[in-house]
């Protein structure tokens, strides 16, 4: 899309950042509406250079690489319903007006999810990436960060010139890939490579923590692969269970310079590697009242039981009482809970005060998934509007959580929130004054994002896997939309893999006087 007289001096490259993140399940309790997604700006505010969703690390790389930075902004929301198609309209076209605005670009880089829906549109992303693509043209390169949970699609494929997936879980890596990848799109503007990508998918979509084998080593494989000669990049996207639409999968993404047959071969190779390591697992975790006795008779402390099923970055509503109710029956007076989402019982202790007592009716207001409500004669310990943890469990604790309590009681203290939001970090006890490390049980509504931070001090972990939006007895979700058999819903012990399209290989002009 630059151009400019040969005659001219060299110009750096002009890059256009933005992004929306907003990870939709069909399953969730949550509606969704404009007013959810908070909308950031590099640049302007001061939150920006702390986002970890891939934004505020591009934006930094892109200014260390000395190219021209436009930005536009980053929309986030956390996970619910598929939001309003009116809705996705306009957060759509907050990342488009900009881009309009800005004149001639050379690159384009979206920070996106990977799975937004909204009720007219199964792939927000695709759609955002065509609209992108039509306004730049072929000349500009164009490329997408992605959550790898993320559904992908052959819109997708087809719109960006490179598709990339974060590589851990819990998402410490944006920054890395970020650096990986921005001085790649600069040179598929330069014309010094050709991208030519292949993709295959399979239905294994799940939960795969990557810090621990067998998916440790998996990942330290495909990583090895990207690094052959001729290889731009390799992406494992885990897929996203809680979409119920057509392209809901797992899939390996694979770009090469110029050679079709070499990224159709290597995305089949780490394909079978990863269908093979998934199926050589279980995935699944106890239940509510076998977690409780294992994290009771584990040696040490603290053991921490993982509410995988409750866990708000998923969709869920974050106020299931299943564990709490089962620490009360055993009479568990060593243990501690968050974070519960419960706006009306945080307004009561902030109306209370620290100190009071009173009748607290505490979650299970969301529906049933959430469990029925627990009421207890509580003890208010702590009540605040600055409580915050960190992010992916890096760097200080700047993630706000609204305002907040805790309650004790029965020996058991309770963290309840007006953020839903998942648990990241030992802060959300600690600034409420509960002793993480003296605690024989924490409870923790999170999938895996907690273990960056919980990880290095629990005695031991366990992921439990009761009732809620996350949960991993597919076969109790209604699913109507997706492809079929589905491991882990229908009965088979294992599935193939499917060669995606082939995607679009783009033909350049490249401007002389383009510079890195």
């Amino acid at each position: 899309m630059t151009t400019t007289d040969s005659t001219a001096p060299t110009a750096p490259l002009r890059c256009y950042i933005a992004g929306v993140q907003h990870e939709c399940s069909s399953f969730s309790p949550i509606p969704t509406a404009l007013r959810d997604f908070r909308v950031y700006r590099w640049g302007v505010d001061p939150e920006e250079s702390t986002l970890g969703f891939g934004y505020g690390e591009s934006c930094r790389v892109a200014r260390d690489l000395g190219f021209d930075l436009v930005t536009g902004p980053f929309s986030s929301c956390q996970p619910s319903l598929p939001a309003p198609h009116h809705v996705w309209e306009q957060v759509r076209e907050g990342i488009l007006e900009p881009l309009r605005a800005a004149g001639p670009v050379d690159l384009v880089w979206l920070c996106l999810h990977g799975a937004q829906m909204s009720d007219q549109e199964d792939d927000c992303e695709g759609d955002l990436l065509e609209r992108v693509r039509e306004l730049v043209g072929d000349e500009v390169a164009v490329g997408c960060l992605l959550d790898l949970h993320a559904n992908v699609s052959t819109r997708m494929l087809d719109a960006a010139d490179l598709v990339v997936a974060c590589r851990e879980y819990p998402h410490t890596d944006y920054d890395v890939r970020a650096a990986e990848m921005l001085p790649r799109l600069a040179q598929v503007r330069r014309g010094e490579v050709r991208p030519t990508t292949a993709a295959v998918r399979f239905m294994t979509p799940g939960i795969y923590p990557t810090p621990e084998e067998p998916i440790r080593s998996l990942v330290a494989r495909f990583t090895e692969a990207q690094s052959r000669p001729g290889v731009l990049q390799v992406s494992f996207n885990h897929g996203f269970e809680g979409s119920d639409q057509p392209d809901l999968s797992a899939s390996v993404v694979v770009t090469t310079d110029g050679d079709r047959g070499a990224a159709e071969t290597l995305a089949r190779s780490v394909g079978e590697d990863v269908l093979a390591t998934i199926l050589s697992g279980t995935w699944r975790g106890p239940g509510v009242a076998e977690s409780v006795g294992l994290a009771l008779a584990a040696e040490g402390r603290p053991v921490v039981i993982a509410d995988r099923a409750d866990n708000a970055g998923g969709g869920a509503a974050g106020d299931s009482t299943f564990l709490l109710a089962e620490l009360l029956r055993r009479g568990v007076t060593d243990a501690a809970v968050a974070l519960i989402w419960d706006p009306i019982a945080v307004d009561f202790c902030h109306a209370a005060g620290v100190g009071a007592r009173l009748p607290l009716r505490i979650g299970g207001k969301c529906g049933p998934m959430s469990g029925a409500p627990v009421d207890l004669e509580v003890e208010v310990r702590s009540v605040r509007t600055d409580a915050a943890q960190a992010l992916f469990g890096k760097g200080e604790p700047l993630f706000q959580l609204g305002r907040t309590a805790a309650v004790h009681a029965h020996g058991i203290d309770i963290v309840l929130s007006t953020v839903r939001t998942q648990v990241f970090s030992h802060h959300v006890f600690s600034q409420h004054g509960i002793d993480h490390l003296d605690r024989k049980v924490l409870v923790v509504k999170s999938t895996q994002h907690f273990m960056n931070d919980f990880g290095k001090f629990a005695a031991s972990v366990v992921r439990c896997d009761g009732p809620g939006t996350l949960t991993a007895d597919l076969a109790t979700l209604p699913y109507t939309r997706i492809p079929r058999p589905m491991l882990g819903l229908d009965p088979v012990d294992r599935v193939e893999l499917e060669a995606m399209p082939p995607v679009r290989v783009r033909q350049r002009v490249v401007p002389p006087t383009v510079t890195a």
